[in-house]
């Protein structure tokens, strides 16, 4: 696990665990408060 979500963050840069990783352009670590008690995680649209 990760001490910080700088630690998570900087872990995430460079991730090649699925496929999505040939397609990203950018990685969006996410906004909002980090101590919130629901976190919603997932893909971002796709643009054409």
């Amino acid at each position: 696990m990760f001490e910080t979500w700088e630690e998570l963050e900087e872990s995430i840069k460079d991730c090649k665990k699925c496929k999505l990783c040939q397609t990203r352009q950018n990685i969006v670590f996410g906004v909002g408060n980090k101590n919130a008690e629901i976190m919603f995680i997932g893909e971002g649209p796709r643009s054409r």
